[in-house]
C-alpha cells in the first residue's frame, strides 16, 4: 500500500511536469544539437530567454495544475503517516489497521509539510539572491562563481537541515501520539539532544537513493528505448519501478532511526 503511494505520488509528479516540459519543447531548444543543455550554457541566458517569453503560459500552466500539486502533497504525507505509523506499531500490522491512526495524523502532517516546503523555498530564494547578488569577478572570474556556489552550497544544506528537522518532527508526532505544537517541542529537544543527527541524520539514508538513481539513469540510456523492441520498454518501466521501491526502502530506514530517536526524548 506504501509503495501504491510511492506511485501514485510520482504520477502525480508527471503530471505537473509533463505541460511544462511541453511548453518548453514549443520552444525549439530540444532541437538543437546540444539538446536540452543549451539552456544552461552561458550562465543560464537561454534558460532565462525562455521563461521570459513562456512566463505567462508557464503562470497560467501552474494555476491550472494546483489541484494536482496539493493531491501529490496529500500523497506524500499519506506516505509518511503509513511508514511512521507501521514502524511505530508492535507486532504484527493488520491489513489496512494503519490507515485509522495515519488519517488522524494526515492533518498535522500536512501541515508540517507545507510548512517545510515553504521554508525551503524560502531558503533556496534567499540563495537566489545572493548568488545574484555576487559581484561578477570580471578581474577575477573564478572568485564570483566561487562565491555563487558558495551561496547555493549553503542555501542547499539549510533546506536540507530544515528537512532533516521537519523529518525528526513527524516521528514525534506519531510516535508520541501529540498535538503538531508538543512534536516540534520535542523534535527541538532532539536537535540540542544531537545537533548533526537532527540536522544531517538523512544524508547516509538518501545516498543508496541518489546511487540508485544515476544507475538506473545510465542503464536507460544504455537500453534506449528510442530503438525497435517492446522489451526495452519493459525494462526501462522496471528500472523506473525500482527507484521508487529504493526510495520507499530509504525512507523508511531514515523514518525508523528517527523513531528511536525520539523515543529518549520525553
Amino acid at each position: 500500500m506504501i509503495l501504491a503511494l510511492a506511485l501514485g505520488r510520482l504520477g502525480a509528479g508527471l503530471c505537473l511536469a509533463a505541460p511544462l516540459a511541453s511548453l518548453l519543447a514549443e520552444s525549439g531548444v530540444g532541437q538543437r544539437a546540444e539538446g536540452d543543455r543549451a539552456l544552461f550554457e552561458g550562465g543560464g541566458y537561454l534558460l532565462l530567454e525562455v521563461l521570459r517569453l513562456q512566463g505567462p503560459a508557464l503562470a497560467a500552466a501552474l494555476r491550472g495544475l494546483l489541484p494536482v500539486l496539493g493531491l501529490g502533497l496529500l500523497l506524500t504525507a499519506l506516505g509518511n503517516a503509513a511508514l511512521l505509523v507501521a514502524l511505530s506499531t508492535h507486532g504484527r500490522l493488520r491489513s489496512l489497521g494503519w490507515l485509522g491512526p495515519a488519517l488522524a495524523r494526515l492533518p498535522a502532517l500536512c501541515a508540517l509539510g507545507v510548512g517545510t516546503a515553504l521554508g525551503q523555498g524560502l531558503l533556496l530564494l534567499i540563495g537566489a539572491i545572493v548568488a545574484g547578488g555576487a559581484p561578477e569577478g570580471l578581474t577575477n572570474p573564478r572568485q564570483g562563481t566561487a562565491l555563487q556556489l558558495a551561496a547555493w552550497l549553503a542555501a542547499l544544506l539549510a533546506a536540507g537541515a530544515l528537512g532533516g528537522w521537519a523529518d525528526i518532527a513527524k516521528a514525534a508526532l506519531v510516535r508520541h501520539e501529540s498535538p503538531l505544537l508538543a512534536a516540534l517541542a520535542r523534535a527541538w529537544q532532539a536537535l540540542r539532544n544531537r545537533p548533526i543527527f537532527g540536522l544531517f541524520g538523512w544524508v547516509p539514508y538518501a545516498l543508496p537513493f541518489v546511487l540508485a538513481a544515476f544507475g538506473v539513469a545510465w542503464l536507460t540510456g544504455v537500453v534506449d528505448v528510442g530503438r525497435s523492441g517492446a522489451w526495452r520498454l519493459v525494462v526501462v518501466f522496471g528500472l523506473h519501478q525500482l527507484v521508487v521501491v529504493v526510495a520507499v526502502a530509504c525512507r523508511a530506514a531514515w523514518f525508523a532511526r528517527a523513531l528511536r530517536a525520539v523515543c529518549a526524548v520525553p
